[in-house]
């Protein structure tokens, strides 16, 4: 008699009727595999092909930005004007072969941006001995949603099947959502409703700007 299949390996319908064909997902991580200036390379593509000709249900590429100037290291991927278009086809079509997810995880480095790469801005301003940068002023904060959301349009326009919003790891909304980074006397700091304020208006401005049936998930830390 033969036992019933394991859960991993049965169809997970979300919430947006998108379905992944398994419940093994690849997390997002920063390879650090693109060229350096935003564009995947053959050996990125080939990774994410690898894997998903292993019959992972869901993969996850990450950071992806949409400013250059905002990544956590210089091998990431960037989606704006200048993105060689040809080759991020290639590695949504490579990267999505046996029916496997393959999303962009939409980031913003924050405070932990690379320092070869652009400023440092967080929350609040820091001057510790392995951190410092200063603060985001309240014009740079509200720019925040509306540039997530081009960048995840772009995503989807290039063939990726979803996003995950990056709130996780200390960078940028990670940094909003945590006391301890988080020192702001304005409507975004203070009380949980407050420093959670932006990380919701960045969820809102994606599913608005990329439509109800893709898959926007967010990625959030357990601890601060």
């Amino acid at each position: 008699m033969m036992s019933e299949p394991s859960l991993l390996f049965q169809p997970l319908e979300l919430p947006c009727g998108a379905v992944l064909q398994n419940r093994l997902a690849k997390a997002a991580m920063s390879d650090s595999l693109g060229d350096g200036e935003g564009n995947p390379t053959r050996a990125q593509v080939r990774l994410y092909e690898r894997w998903a000709q292993g019959g992972v249900g869901l993969s996850i590429i990450g950071e992806v930005q949409g400013n250059p100037e905002h990544a956590a290291k210089p091998g990431n991927l960037v989606l704006n004007d200048g993105s060689d278009t040809a080759a991020l086809r290639e590695l949504t079509r490579r990267g999505a072969a046996k029916k496997t997810h393959l999303w962009a995880q939409l980031g913003h480095a924050g405070a932990m941006t690379d320092k070869a790469i652009g400023q440092r801005k967080g929350p609040t301003a820091l001057a510790l001995p392995d951190l410092t940068c200063a603060a985001l002023s309240a014009a740079e904060i509200a720019a925040v949603p509306d540039a997530m959301a081009r960048t995840a349009q772009r995503a989807r326009d290039l063939g990726f099947g979803g996003v995950e919003i990056q709130a996780a790891h200390g960078f940028l909304l990670s940094q909003f959502l945590s006391p301890l980074f988080n020192r702001r006397t304005d409507t975004y700091g203070g009380s949980l409703t407050n420093r959670m304020r932006l990380l919701l208006e960045v969820v809102g401005a994606v599913r608005a700007a990329i439509g109800p049936n893709v898959p926007v998930g967010v990625k959030l830390n357990a601890t601060d």
